[in-house]
């Protein structure tokens, strides 16, 4: 027989799959409410609800609060900047998007490769959320350190996007780029697409395109696991290439806003390891051996 722990890890991950993969096919939005509302279910079968609760209202609400100011970000009246420029600099005057969507994209039909990218683009808020899960199974101490860089990461971006906005792709580039997204989902779901009032509320602020945190959650899932789970981290590695090609290919972000994405990973993690280590209690000292008389 499979031991209790394994059985439990495939249980709730079948579960979890089966309610996002409904909620993707009846075109409805995956936001963070429904995921912490599938694991606190998950958590209370472990007989673990109430520390469930204590450990992660905090997070979740200190994540809308994000949210919620994202959107405000839009509002400052500062113009966005135009990162072509700087995309065509990189990669020797060419933009990968307009090569990926001209290689891939086909008017009027949608593609295998679409409904992939489309894919990476909506587990934007299931991935680190059910990564950090794990990391709660095993470890409260392990999952508070991966949430602080996580929150630490999404407000240094909401300064980015508060004082430099940046257009992405599809807004700077309207005539050459297709929002393939919009397109995708007007085709499957006739524009019926859900989204909760909650995130209607918010006002999606489309100058949040430098850093990618599209590229960045999963990023930092990654380095989080890698000390403890490797192979889980390097499925997450494979996960955050996959979602890098589809921001690009998809129009909503260009290359150097996902590499931005990584600096950002970089600093947020490199910061709380280190305040983590200054606040652990030092190790006892062995108590000195009474010499005998």
């Amino acid at each position: 027989m499979l031991p209790r722990s394994r059985l439990t890890l495939i249980g709730s991950a079948t579960y979890l799959s089966l309610i996002f993969g409904v909620m993707l096919w009846r075109g409805i939005s995956i936001e963070p409410e429904w995921v912490v509302l599938a694991l606190l279910l998950i958590a209370i079968a472990l007989g673990r609800g109430r520390s469930f609760i204590i450990d992660w209202l905090p997070f979740l609400v200190l994540f809308f609060a994000y949210e919620a100011m994202r959107g405000f970000a839009s509002k400052t009246g500062f113009p966005p900047h135009d990162l072509s420029g700087f995309e065509r600099a990189v990669f020797g005057g060419t933009i990968p998007t307009l090569v990926l969507q001209h290689a891939f994209y086909h008017p009027g039909v949608v593609g295998w490769q679409d409904v992939a990218a489309m894919f990476f683009y909506f587990m934007h808020f299931p991935l680190p959320i059910v990564v950090g899960f794990f990391f709660w199974v095993n470890s409260r101490e392990h999952y508070r350190r991966f949430v602080a860089a996580l929150l630490l990461m999404c407000f240094i971006a909401f300064a980015t996007y508060l004082f430099w906005p940046s257009a992405p792709p599809w807004y700077q580039l309207p005539d050459q780029v297709v929002k393939i997204n919009n397109k995708t989902v007007e085709a499957l779901w006739d524009s019926q697409y859900f989204v909760s009032d909650i995130y209607h509320s918010f006002n999606p602020n489309q100058f949040a395109a430098f850093p990618s945190l599209h590229a960045a959650f999963p990023a930092l899932a990654a380095v989080y696991a890698w000390s403890r789970y490797r192979a889980l981290s390097i499925g997450l590695i494979v996960w955050t290439l996959a979602v890098g090609v589809s921001i690009v290919y998809l129009g909503e972000h260009y290359v150097v806003d996902a590499l931005d994405g990584f600096l950002y990973v970089a600093v947020a993690a490199a910061i709380v390891e280190v305040v983590s280590r200054r606040m652990a209690p030092a190790p006892a000292s062995a108590t000195p051996a009474t010499p005998s008389a």
